[in-house]
């Protein structure tokens, strides 16, 4: 009889921290890449930037420190931009987009 009670003693131990961890929120999508293709800067600052696709959908984005200085980006050349999620986006680097994807 003590063991069954220690055996659902420890049973119910473990089904509680499940429980407690589950509830803990997930941590958000830091580091998780992504790119935007084809894109032409319209507007850029210290804080944000601002793209424009080449079906003239506007993309917003609020800058981090790894930016490189706004005249880094030529407002009439359309490049492909590599960047990571966080609190702010976090910029791994740009390049000029292949001629076929300007077309699209």
């Amino acid at each position: 009889m003590k063991k069954i009670l220690i055996i659902a003693a420890v049973f119910l131990f473990i089904v509680l921290l499940t429980n407690l961890a589950n509830r803990v929120p997930a941590d958000d999508a830091t580091g998780t890449s992504f790119s935007l293709k084809a894109q032409k800067v319209v507007a850029c600052s210290s804080k944000e930037i601002v793209l424009v696709d080449p079906h003239q959908k506007a993309t917003r984005l609020d800058k981090d420190e790894s930016w490189p200085d706004c005249s880094s980006f030529q407002s009439n050349q359309v490049q492909d931009f590599y960047l990571s999620r966080g609190e702010k986006t976090h910029f791994l680097g740009f390049e000029k987009t292949v001629w076929w994807r300007k077309a699209m």
